[in-house]
């Protein structure tokens, strides 16, 4: 899901005819220009701010000690002739010439910005017949996957009534009937996937074993309960929704150590000598089983096995079956 205010476009242009969708990469190609831009921006427009890794470009961009100016971002084939395109952003750096940001703008902001500025601030969104005209020359030269969301920046900024007979709805069709039901066949197909891995993944999904819940049985005494200040510390000591004790992990313990003492490595003897007389000597205590191996050594892993749960997953017992299966 898009988490920002305006997408990136495309390396082609939409085609609602089209049966298929051309391949492009997952990742965009951003290409700019070296000149001087000054940034432009309006009142409530909304827009999206990206800071750049530190690379080769940001310190020649910083090197320059100019951050009143900034360089036009393109995407090449965005337009329906398949050239450069229009800019859709800039890069530029910050007052304190510490960060180089890509601020992501409505596509062919040039034409755009000036439009809208004249609607708010001359027409006070009442535009006339040769404001509209330019507005549509400038719908011609935009995607139309741009209409969605040129349509909610302008109810942001107060011209909701205007936004949607100024951009009409039709504009929202992009994709053709067929790659609609491709991509919704798509999205089932996943759904049903997902739904058969945790179906199959022992407790569904939940990693470590099983908790005693805590149930309330007697109340705390009265003094006690006086003595807590304020009522939300008094509900927390008091109420235990969901609350789960854990339960120690007894199964999987390492033994071999103990059986062969050629198989421990030099560097470790020392520490297993201690082990060794902690399991032979300090069993008098009342416990009658040994206890091959002590609490410390259970836990330990090496780093190449810590984070492998799926080894862990496949050790637990499958759900049971349901009592009717169906056919």
């Amino acid at each position: 899901f898009a988490v920002g205010f305006w997408p990136l476009p495309e390396a082609f242009w939409p085609d609602v005819s089209a049966h298929t969708l051309p391949q492009r990469s997952a990742h965009p190609t951003l290409k700019f220009t070296c000149t001087n831009q000054e940034p432009m921006v309006i009142e409530n427009l909304p827009f999206d701010k990206y800071e750049l890794e530190p690379s080769p470009l940001t310190l020649f961009i910083l090197g320059r000690k100019q951050p009143n100016f900034c360089w036009q971002v393109f995407i090449q084939g965005s337009t329906k002739n398949g050239d450069t395109g229009h800019p859709f952003g800039y890069l530029k750096a910050s007052t304190n010439l510490l960060t180089v940001n890509l601020f992501v703008l409505p596509y062919n902001y040039p034409m755009l910005l000036p439009l809208l500025d004249d609607l708010f601030k001359a027409h006070r969104l009442k535009p006339t017949n040769e404001w509209r005209t330019q507005f549509h020359n400038y719908l011609r030269t935009m995607p139309t996957y741009y209409a969605g969301p040129l349509r909610r920046a302008l109810s942001r900024m107060g011209a909701g009534n205007l936004a949607s007979t100024l951009i009409p709805e039709a504009m929202d069709n992009s994709l053709s009937y067929s790659v609609l039901n491709y991509l919704k066949r798509l999205k089932n197909q996943a759904k049903l996937e997902y739904d058969r891995i945790v179906s199959v993944t022992p407790y569904k999904g939940k990693v470590g074993p099983d908790g005693i819940k805590v149930n309330v049985r007697s109340q705390l005494k009265r003094e006690l309960m006086d003595s807590l200040p304020g009522s939300s510390l008094r509900d927390q000591v008091t109420d235990f929704p969901g609350y789960m004790l854990g339960l120690p992990e007894k199964a999987g313990a390492e033994t071999h150590p103990l059986r062969n003492p050629f198989d421990i490595p030099r560097h470790r003897l020392l520490d297993q000598l201690v082990r060794m007389r902690a399991n032979l000597i300090g069993r008098g205590r009342g416990r009658s089983a040994t206890q091959l191996v002590d609490s410390d050594t259970r836990h330990s892993l090496p780093i190449g096995q810590m984070g492998n749960y799926q080894d862990y997953l496949k050790k637990q017992p499958l759900p049971l079956r349901e009592l009717e299966s169906q056919p």
